[in-house]
């Protein structure tokens, strides 16, 4: 009788697992545009690939990107489905009190699973047997557990955006890659050096639009139009700044009872030395009205940013537009526009856009979590994801012949559970936990 139940129960999965990917292509290509901006559609004339990619496909007005929105964070958030506080990449820059080290894109280690919570889409396609491909993807360079890419480039930020299509886009004709992932670097380079709303951001805008049509043409000139589901994301938006916003913390502080400091200009993390955290906070929570400071039990749960060491004993959150810093001279002050603010700003939100024989044509869903883009893509592969913060119960709309396996697989994640994840503690969903039983 315990036999008949078991392999009942199997059946029972099999067929649930079946449904949700009969009929899929299993072929999905990710495309990132870092910082465009959702309404630069609206902003910026003379673009066109743009709109007639989302009126052939699937769109959302926007996403919401993870807090805080910063472009590593953020694309590793939409890798993983992983709230920052979940993956440990809180921020493009970052101390980790334990290893007594600090993280940044081209430190020495920066490669080094040790940063890196969670498991990438491309890890878990390939340890179920698919094959991915990252050309310039945040943590492609990384390996899990031994474990890399099929096929995967080292950073080179002068590789031309044609080069970059093209290069992927053959993966998938001569390689038979099942998934891919690609990076471009515009509009956040003008946006950061001129501003969002600055000719040369529109001018950015329209490079990327170009790029887009480019990469449309190059999926049907290789007849992979058939096959090949197209997702286009960025990872936050833009807004202006200004040396007259900016508060130098050290003026308001005493630094002798901060341990270490780090700053990303909309947020700040002080790491107090032991003992002192009450008397720094007491010294910088009334310094100015813009800027709030909260100890890191207290940040607002719906930002899912308080539950890892490397988010500092002290969070400075600005409001949109100030910045805080620990010198207004660094370089980098210079910058006319900026990101990392509360991702419930609009000035921060993302695109997304999808088309492909998998996807719903001229449709459009509500706006979503980047988190959701995880469990999207898995399904679209046809492959079980691994524990993750996100939900399909929007973004299921959008795929063609998506049957639910369950209520309970795509209601929204509201009970937390604790799960340990290469070593970080993190925050994985009752309901995704159940979903990874159901695969």
């Amino acid at each position: 009788m315990e036999y008949k139940m078991l392999y009942g129960i199997w059946i029972v999965t099999f067929a649930l697992r079946m449904l949700s990917v009969t009929a899929m292509t299993g072929k999905v290509l990710v495309v990132s545009f870092d910082g465009f901006r959702w309404d630069y559609l609206d902003i910026v004339s003379g673009i066109k690939n743009f709109p007639k990619f989302a009126a052939e496909g699937t769109y959302a007005e926007y996403m919401t990107s993870t807090f805080t929105t910063l472009t590593f964070s953020t694309h590793y958030s939409m890798a993983t489905g992983l709230y920052q506080e979940s993956h440990g990449l809180v921020s493009n820059y970052m101390y980790d009190p334990v290893f007594n080290e600090s993280f940044s894109p081209r430190c020495p280690t920066a490669n080094d699973q040790k940063w890196w919570g969670g498991q990438p889409i491309w890890i878990t396609a390939t340890l179920q047997g698919k094959k991915a491909g990252c050309l310039f993807w945040v943590s492609s360079e990384v390996e899990f557990d031994g474990v890399l890419p099929y096929l995967w480039r080292k950073y080179d930020n002068s590789m031309p955006f044609h080069e970059r299509v093209d290069t992927v886009l053959d993966w998938f004709a001569y390689d038979d890659i099942d998934l891919g992932l690609i990076y471009f670097n515009q509009p956040d380079k003008a946006g950061h050096k001129y501003g969002p709303r600055s000719p040369e951001v529109a001018q950015q805008v329209r490079v990327v639009d170009e790029v887009l049509g480019y990469l449309v043409d190059g999926v049907r000139s290789r007849g992979l139009d058939s096959t090949l589901n197209v997702i286009v994301v960025s990872d936050h938006g833009m807004t202006n700044i200004s040396l007259d916003r900016m508060i130098e913390i050290p003026r308001h502080a005493d630094w002798s009872l901060v341990e270490q400091f780090v700053e990303v200009g909309a947020i700040c993390h002080l790491f107090c030395k032991q003992g002192q955290l009450d008397v720094v906070y007491e010294q910088l929570a009334r310094v100015h009205p813009n800027m709030t400071v909260y100890r890191r039990d207290d940040v607002p749960v719906h930002w899912h940013y308080s539950r890892n060491r490397r988010i500092g004993d002290l969070l400075l959150v600005m409001d949109e537009g100030w910045s805080c810093t620990e010198n207004k001279t660094f370089s980098w002050n210079k910058n006319k526009g900026s990101h990392g603010y509360d991702n419930r700003l609009l000035s921060m939100k993302p695109i997304f856009m999808a088309q492909g024989p998998d996807i719903k044509r001229g449709y459009e869903i509500e706006p979503f979590m980047s988190l959701d883009l995880y469990p999207l893509t898995a399904t679209l592969l046809g492959i079980t994801p691994a524990p993750n913060n996100g939900t399909l119960r929007i973004v299921q709309d959008m795929i063609r012949k998506y049957t639910p396996r369950t209520k309970a697989v795509i209601e929204a994640n509201n009970a937390p559970v604790a799960t340990p994840v290469f070593g970080i503690s993190l925050m994985t969903t009752t309901s995704l936990t159940l979903w990874r039983c159901l695969a």
